[in-house]
């Protein structure tokens, strides 16, 4: 109530009967419940990378390139799903940070390795993403193995 004795805005809202849930025939669809649980741990996975001041794709390159020194990045591409017009500015922010490099491999190819400072974020980046993926992990009635086989076997 104000001071005057008529109701506020604050008031009128909580008088409002409350609605009943919708019905929801999406619930039962796989691809829509994929999608809500994937948007569920990407937003988990942004909140663990902003004090690192990474994406998810930075995030990503760096964990794969950690995890294969030397690699391609004609191999790099495929392996995360990410196109060639999308990678070259992704490795562009990396190597701008001081977290990667390229080094030759012969004549005219270039790898990609990670610096002493790449190596280091990324252990600790991958302990955090790791941390985020448990933590949701434990929220599931099925185990991690069998939840990635189905998985995997979905997006074959």
């Amino acid at each position: 109530m104000t001071d005057h004795g008529r109701p506020n805005e604050i008031d009128r809202q909580s008088a409002e009967p409350t609605a009943p849930p919708l019905a929801s025939p999406l619930d039962s669809l796989l691809g829509y419940r994929l999608r809500r649980a994937s948007m569920a741990t990407m937003g988990g996975l942004h909140e663990v990378l902003r004090p690192f001041g990474l994406s998810a794709g930075e995030a990503s390159l760096l964990i794969l390139v950690g995890a294969n020194p030397d690699c391609r990045q004609s191999d790099v591409g495929p392996a995360l799903a990410i196109k060639r017009a999308n990678l070259t500015p992704l490795i562009g922010r990396l190597k701008a940070r001081g977290l990667v490099i390229d080094t030759p491999i012969d004549g005219r190819s270039l790898s990609l390795a990670l610096t002493p400072q790449g190596e280091a974020l990324q252990r600790e980046v991958l302990a955090q993403v790791m941390a985020n993926d448990r933590a949701f992990l434990d929220r599931l009635a099925i185990d991690e193995e069998t939840l990635i086989a189905a998985l995997t076997a979905l997006s074959a």
